[in-house]
């Protein structure tokens, strides 16, 4: 059942309940008792579609427990490709001679193949974040079938390598995400450091909170691309990807792609 169904549900409950209560049906305190409860355990459940971090859906990776005294992060980039600031990025990864995952929105790809190529050819890793940049909570099993079956087509097809991973757009998942990109064979991976640099709240704001919030086995959430609108510059982003790295580097972390992370998982 998707979480909408349940929020109608939790929601048609909490008004019968009042009316019930309201036509001497169920005493008054019952009514408005069973119309909260019905309402938190509706709110809950969307917060846990919402909230990154947490497996309540099916498993969602948002970090790796490291052996002790490993001081990995994963650098990770969101919907692109975007010319020029994919590029950029590149550019800024390649002088420090720093992996990355990039998770691409399909259409984006099919837009920009070169650019795509190019991140691949630069030993990046390459992962899904959708076909098209969408609420997959509000789509169907077939729509949301397809968004996932197209982009990771398109990404495997332009790169000639598997696909292993997926972040849902903005990190929702129900029920229904979780087991269609389960079907796939992907697995889902959100974040533990975001640091909201899509809002461009500048260069030094943005490397310090990712610098304030990493530990071993972090997985850091930042964008080279602007889906769907593809409008807003992300060269603030692009700047202080080459800070935290070295401000990072400084504190004694390595930078690695988020299946060599997952690679050392220490269980």
């Amino acid at each position: 059942m998707r979480i909408l169904y349940v929020l109608i549900a939790v929601s048609l409950i909490s008004v019968m309940a009042l009316w019930a209560g309201k036509l001497g049906m169920l005493r008054k305190k019952v009514a408005a008792l069973l119309a909260c409860v019905s309402l938190a355990c509706g709110g809950s459940l969307l917060l846990l579609a919402v909230l990154p971090g947490n497996s309540f859906y099916g498993e969602t990776i948002t970090s790796v427990n490291l052996p002790q005294g490993k001081k990995l992060v994963a650098l990770t980039f969101d919907d692109g490709p975007y010319p020029p600031y994919t590029q950029a990025l590149l550019k800024v990864l390649e002088s420090r001679q720093v992996p990355a995952t990039f998770f691409v929105v399909g259409n984006n790809a099919s837009r920009y193949p070169e650019v795509v190529r190019l991140v691949a050819s630069k030993g990046h890793e390459i992962a899904l974040h959708a076909g098209e940049h969408r609420d997959l909570l509000r789509l169907d099993r077939a729509e949301l079938a397809g968004n996932i079956a197209s982009g990771k087509k398109v990404l495997e097809g332009l790169t000639g390598k598997p696909v292993k991973y997926m972040r849902p757009p903005h990190g929702f998942r129900d029920w229904l995400v979780m087991e269609e990109v389960a079907k796939a064979g992907l697995r889902v991976v959100n974040w533990s450091v975001i640091p909201r640099d899509w809002t461009n709240p500048g260069v030094q704001v943005i490397a310090e909170r990712v610098c304030k919030e990493a530990s071993p086995g972090a997985i850091v959430l930042l964008h080279d691309g602007d889906a769907p609108a593809q409008i807003a510059s992300r060269e603030q982003t692009v700047k202080a990807t080459g800070i935290i790295i070295d401000e990072l580097r400084k504190d004694g972390y390595e930078f690695v792609t988020v299946g060599e992370l997952l690679s050392r998982n220490a269980g």
